[in-house]
């Protein structure tokens, strides 16, 4: 009883006055919300200066990510979540078998197309909510797009 009259007095002489809301220019509020997206376009600052296309190899990272996090965030439980993780994993294994199979250019068009699917992968992804968060789909989905788009112009641009 004498403890509730105390924690009464403590909260009446703490009382706060209600923040004003801060008032945050729209393009702030943008690229707060947006970071993800800030994030990816930074890391690909490199390759857009020095267009390239990336070793077949780098493809088995793609599906790795959400096999990571998933364990780590146990969300691969669901009926049905983990096998589609694996199919995931074998078609990005496949395809890099195939690119590094084939070379030259055909590969180079694999490993551009292999970057863009997974795009279209973290599309599916950010619209369900599984798996991983939403902002790593994000910023996976924009890093993949800007390393195919960079990846085509390249195999665009050089001789044949």
């Amino acid at each position: 009883m004498r403890e509730r009259r105390r924690d009464r007095r403590v909260a009446l002489r703490h009382r706060h006055h209600t923040p004003t809301a801060v008032r945050r220019h729209p393009a702030v509020v943008a690229l707060a919300r947006r970071w993800p997206t800030g994030l990816a376009l930074l890391m690909t600052v490199d390759i857009w200066v020095d267009p390239g296309v990336l070793s077949p190899w780098t493809m088995l990272v793609l599906p790795g990510g959400y096999l990571v996090i998933g364990v780590a965030r146990r969300t691969l439980r669901g009926p049905g979540v983990l096998a589609t993780q694996l199919a995931g994993l074998a078609v990005w294994v496949a395809l890099t078998l195939v690119a590094v199979a084939a070379g030259g250019r055909t590969a180079a068009w694999l490993v551009a197309f292999g970057w863009l699917a997974h795009a279209g992968w973290d599309l599916v992804h950010h619209r369900t909510g599984r798996v991983v968060p939403r902002g790593y789909t994000e910023w996976c989905g924009v890093l993949d797009t800007s390393l195919a788009a960079v990846m085509v112009l390249a195999i665009l641009t050089t001789d044949a």
